[in-house]
């Protein structure tokens, strides 16, 4: 960074950005044990994590390459409290100077079997300067996500978000970038390519959340988050990056459906499963009130345990009451586990039709004790409708 910048007194910056690692560590290590226990909750394993207050061993020297006057720690905004990584801009617009890497150290020992993502918070502020006219950032101010699978000899860009047109949103943007690394850069707009452009102007709608897959195969990773703004106003900011292993896992049970009808005065429940996974068994259960915390266990069923194939269960109910009977099914896993599915309505409570009287194909009506010789009869019910039966 070139001498003459000087740091704008609008920004509360949370570490000097002229300290060194040791520095930084001493600030955020006393939020670490509370951050580790809230990772226990998050679904998808996280292998490393820079959160700037807090950071995992492995990312414990990550941080900004070439420390200049717009590259730091900021307090003025943040996900998790209390500060960003940022860089910012102090030119004209024709200044190429205030561009840094935010460098993720290399990462060995992944498995090559699985499917690993780097997550990260973005947004675009203005603190450093609110009113300049050329705040917030322009199609030549870049985020550029770079890997390096060799141990950093060599780095390729996978992943670009540009500005456009003085665009600016917090970390409260709604938008979202889900993005596939293929170890090659195409430069141009997505989907055709590798290059995000946020929209135009103030906007709720810009890339806050960033989610790049990482190539598979990999054993190692190296990442740098390139910055690149040159005018007043401009600024990145980047908090809680995560590198997690989204491999998928299979689930226990794939049930394509449940349901239920009343089949002759039989409840028939049915449902499939389009594959299974140390599945032990399935228990219905039934209610009059929809509240299954007491209801009655109707059948238990046994699971295929393991299977990529189509399997249908059918179970029925004779012992049901009259008015709505609601079933629950609970897939019941060999280690303990359960899933519970619907629950799904039989309608029990239509009357029940009775024959008023019995016609033969003749139309003549007849009785059932005057029947001379089997064949078609039809039944008429006391509801209007009709149905022919051999009797």
């Amino acid at each position: 960074m070139v001498g003459s910048c000087k740091e704008p007194n609008n920004l509360k910056k949370y570490i000097p950005v002229n300290k060194n690692t040791a520095d930084r560590i001493m600030n955020r290590i006393l939020l670490l044990l509370a951050v580790m226990i809230s990772l226990c909750s998050k679904s998808q394993p996280i292998i490393q994590y820079d959160y700037m207050e807090t950071f995992s061993t492995g990312y414990a020297t990550a941080g900004w390459w070439t420390p200049a006057l717009t590259a730091g720690w900021f307090t003025n905004a943040s996900v998790t409290p209390t500060q960003s990584a940022v860089l910012y801009g102090s030119g004209s617009g024709t200044s190429a100077a205030e561009q840094d890497w935010y460098s993720l150290p290399n990462i060995t020992g992944l498995d090559a079997a699985k499917q690993y993502q780097l997550k990260f918070r973005l947004a675009s502020y203005t603190f450093s300067a609110a009113t300049a006219t050329t705040r917030g950032v322009d199609v030549a101010d870049i985020v550029d996500i770079q890997t390096s699978i060799n141990g950093g000899a060599t780095f390729v860009s996978q992943l670009r978000i540009t500005g456009n047109t003085n665009a600016q949103w917090t970390y409260a943007s709604t938008g979202n970038i889900f993005h596939t690394a293929n170890g090659t850069f195409t430069n141009s707009a997505a989907p055709a390519g590798d290059v995000y452009q946020a929209p135009a102007g103030i906007t709720t709608t810009a890339p806050s959340t960033i989610m790049l897959n990482l190539q598979t195969g990999i054993t190692q990773i190296a990442i740098d988050i390139f910055c690149r703004s040159n005018s007043a106003g401009e600024e990145w900011w980047i908090d809680n990056i995560e590198l997690l292993d989204v491999t998928p896992t299979p689930l226990p049970v794939e049930l394509t459906y449940f349901n239920g009808i009343n089949v002759d005065g039989v409840n028939v429940l049915k449902w499939q499963t389009a594959s299974e996974h140390n599945s032990s068994h399935f228990v219905l259960h039934r209610s009059q009130s929809g509240d299954f915390s007491n209801a009655d266990m109707i059948t238990l069923t046994p699971a295929a345990g393991n299977s990529t194939v189509l399997i249908d269960y059918v179970e029925t109910d004779k012992t049901y009451e009259s008015g709505i009977n609601y079933y629950l099914l609970v897939q019941h896993d060999v280690d303990g586990h359960y899933t519970e599915y619907g629950p799904v309505a039989i309608d029990n409570s239509t009357k029940q039709r009775k024959v008023v009287k019995v016609i033969n194909l003749r139309g003549q009506e007849v009785s059932y004790d005057q029947f001379t010789s089997t064949g078609i009869y039809i039944e008429v019910y006391d509801d209007g409708t009709m149905k022919r039966v051999w009797k």
